[in-house]
């Protein structure tokens, strides 16, 4: 370390700021994906049940959550870079709180879709991942893919902590009450983001990753411009790798639940997998994201490519059952955990903190076609069909295609 500068944290000294942000960037994420993407299959046999939908048209609401927190993400992500972050994770947190509780008065399908495709897709869109890993980038460097890899247990945890008690709450009280819920839970977060939520650690007289400057100011990498991004090559292997996978992730989470239920599982018992695949990705978030900070970014995506494709393998090679499918729903949980730390320190490494929102915040609107197709396809196999074989076959062909595509990723060691 410089002499010119010291640690903030250590032995007699408090704890650096950063983490605080980290843990509180956690509780976003964990109630920005957790109230809907991680339970969204728990609420489909309430609108194919209640509201008669299809399962293709079930599908569509996280397909259209998809799409639009990607447009968002264009929007906002050059915001997160000039602006205070703070202020738009607080109002991200207040819209989509506010568009709960509105939809846990709504009568037809089409308010539950305008309100859940709109307006918690928009306002999760401006405190949950992209906000979240954008402030912590810009804290750390040395220690980026943990801290990141940290905060981005918060998904995995929503979808552990919250499955089981959605599920109880939709058998015993309904889902408008459990709506409120969601509401309620939004509302408590936004005075901590007020409190805790800084852009830079300059602003509190320290530099990335704890260190209190003195005077000597630390290179953050430059400023990418639009175009610049957009001709790169590392910006269309991630966001083309990354938006198909996170397309399967999406698909087989909002239909693991009828899965199960069509292969004789109860909902209660069906249940469990959401909590498995959160509690899986839990280890996988930090341990992908810690591994991040010290190993080749390419290999660790390969390795989690692989695994995801051994999950559907399972199920696709042997006689469906509990058992078997537990199994491939942990692998494949350890496996999607990786994605959001591994994409975090590979932007942060190609392109630097500085434009890291401006980055990721592109990325979205190429993933559109994947986020939109990937749910509703998924369910229009399974209507058509009458399984849910022939869209593991489709998924296990994607990530064949994934491993080729970041086979030309190339970021360097170091940060930016």
């Amino acid at each position: 370390m410089a002499k010119d500068s010291e640690l903030a944290d250590g032995p007699g000294r408090r704890v650096f700021h950063g983490w605080w942000i980290v843990s509180v960037a956690f509780v976003a994420q964990l109630l920005a994906l957790g109230c809907s993407v991680a339970v969204y299959g728990l609420f489909i046999p309430v609108l194919t049940d209640e509201f008669g939908a299809s399962f293709m048209t079930a599908n569509l609401g996280l397909s259209i959550l998809g799409v639009v927190m990607a447009l968002a993400g264009a929007l906002v992500g050059p915001l997160l870079d000039r602006h205070s972050i703070r202020a738009i994770m607080v109002g991200g947190a207040a819209i989509s709180g506010f568009a709960f509780l509105l939809m846990s008065y709504a009568t037809e399908l089409w308010q539950l879709g305008l309100l859940f495709g709109i307006a918690v897709a928009f306002g999760a869109a401006m405190f949950g991942p992209l906000a979240a890993n954008t402030v912590i980038a810009k804290w750390f460097s040395r220690n980026r893919g943990r801290a990141v890899g940290i905060a981005s247990m918060g998904p995995p945890t929503g979808g552990l902590l919250l499955s089981p008690l959605v599920g109880v709450m939709l058998s015993s009280y309904g889902w408008r009450p459990t709506l409120l819920v969601f509401a309620v839970l939004h509302a408590i977060l936004i005075p901590f983001l007020w409190l805790a939520i800084r852009n830079r650690p300059e602003d509190m007289n320290l530099l990335p990753d704890g260190v209190r400057a003195t005077g000597t100011p630390v290179p953050l990498g430059r400023a990418w411009m639009t175009s610049e991004v957009i001709r790169s090559r590392n910006f269309w292997v991630l966001a083309l790798a990354f938006g198909a996978v996170g397309a399967v992730a999406g698909s087989f989470n909002a239909n693991v639940i009828p899965y199960a239920r069509d292969i004789g599982i109860g909902l209660a018992d069906a249940s469990l997998f959401i909590s498995a695949i959160g509690g899986t990705a839990i280890v996988g978030t930090v341990a992908f994201g810690t591994l991040a900070d010290r190993l080749d970014i390419r290999s660790l995506l390969l390795g989690s490519f692989v695994m995801q494709a051994l999950a559907f393998l399972t199920l696709r090679s042997v006689a469906p059952g509990y058992a078997f499918l537990m199994l491939a729903v942990l692998v494949f949980g350890l496996a999607a955990g990786a994605l959001m730390p591994l994409m975090a320190a590979a932007v942060g490494r190609a392109f630097g903190a500085v434009s890291f929102g401006r980055v990721m915040g592109f990325i979205g609107p190429v993933t559109l076609p994947f986020a939109f197709v990937g749910p509703p396809l998924t369910g229009w196999i399974r209507q058509t069909t009458g399984s849910y074989l022939p869209a593991f076959d489709l998924f296990l062909g994607v990530f064949a295609v994934c491993c080729c595509i970041v086979v030309m990723l190339r970021v360097p060691r170091r940060s930016g």
